[in-house]
C-alpha cells in the first residue's frame, strides 16, 4: 500500500512539474502573444444607451436638406436648439453635440407638437408660407425671451427670416421695403416685421405636447420647457433650427 501510494505521489509532482514546465516554455518562446490573449479573454464591449428616436447625438448626424450646409459656424454654436419636424423634436446642442443635462445625464432632446390646420390635420410636415395658414417655419431662426406671451413661457421664434422674405419677394407677395426689414432684422437678430402676408407669432412654447395641437408653435410640456430654458443664455437669444 505505501508503495502504491509513494507511486502515485511522484506521479502527481513529475505531471505538476510539467505542466509548470510547459507554461515558462510557452511564456518564453511566444511571450509578444500573450498580452493580446489576455485582452481579447478580458475585454469587454460596452454599447452607449441608444438615443430616442428623432434625436441626433451630434450635429454630423442631421440630415442634409436645403436650409443647412455641414459647413455652417451656426452648428457650432454655445447653444443651439433643433427641432426636428419629422420625429417630433425639440434638442439642444453644445459645440456640435446633444448636451445630456437632464436627471440621470439623460439627453436634452425632449417630445414636442406641432400645427393643425383649420381642419384638425397635422400640418406639420408643410414650411410656413403665409399668415393663417398654421404651419411651422423652417430654417434658420433667432430666438427671444416673450413674457408678455398668453402661452406657457413662451420663447419668441424670429420667423419671418430673409430666406422666406426672398421667395416672397420673388413671387410679387411682399415689397423690397418689407424685404430688406426682414432682412435687416435677422442680421442685427432683432425681431422681423410680424403684420406681413408671410405671417408672424411663431413660439416656443408650454402647454403639451402629446399630440399635434398648436397653429404653428413649437409646444412642449410645461417641465421640459422649464428645462430647456434654464440651459438657454439670458434673455433665451439664440440660433433655432427648424428641420423639415
Amino acid at each position: 500500500m505505501r508503495t502504491i501510494a509513494l507511486r502515485t505521489l511522484i506521479l502527481m509532482i513529475t505531471v505538476l512539474t510539467g505542466c509548470f514546465s510547459s507554461g515558462m516554455a510557452d511564456q518564453s518562446d511566444d511571450s509578444t502573444e500573450l498580452p493580446q490573449a489576455i485582452v481579447e479573454i478580458g475585454e469587454v464591449t460596452f454599447e452607449a444607451p441608444s438615443l430616442p428616436k428623432g434625436c441626433f447625438a451630434n450635429v454630423e448626424e442631421i440630415p442634409s436638406s436645403h436650409i443647412i450646409t455641414a459647413d455652417d459656424p451656426r452648428l457650432q454654436s454655445d447653444r443651439l436648439i433643433v427641432v426636428n419636424k419629422q420625429d417630433r423634436r425639440v434638442m439642444l446642442f453644445s459645440d456640435g453635440k446633444l448636451r445630456h443635462d437632464r436627471p440621470g445625464e439623460s439627453p436634452d432632446c425632449w417630445r414636442t407638437a406641432l400645427g393643425v390646420d383649420r381642419y384638425g390635420n397635422s400640418s406639420g410636415t408643410f414650411d410656413k408660407s403665409a399668415e393663417g395658414d398654421r404651419r411651422t417655419p423652417e430654417g434658420w431662426f433667432h430666438t427671444s425671451d416673450k413674457p408678455s406671451s398668453q402661452y406657457y413661457g413662451a420663447i419668441r421664434v424670429h420667423y419671418p427670416g430673409e430666406r422666406h422674405a426672398k421667395q416672397a419677394l420673388n413671387k410679387g407677395r411682399i415689397t423690397e421695403t418689407t424685404y430688406n426689414k426682414i432682412a435687416r432684422a435677422e442680421q442685427h437678430g432683432t425681431i422681423p416685421p410680424q403684420n406681413t402676408v408671410l405671417g408672424g407669432e411663431i413660439l416656443v412654447h408650454g402647454g403639451g405636447s402629446s399630440a399635434d395641437w398648436t397653429w404653428g408653435c413649437i409646444a412642449l410640456n410645461n417641465h421640459d420647457l422649464d428645462e430647456l430654458r434654464g440651459l438657454l443664455p439670458m434673455g433665451m437669444k439664440t440660433w433655432i433650427l427648424i428641420l423639415p
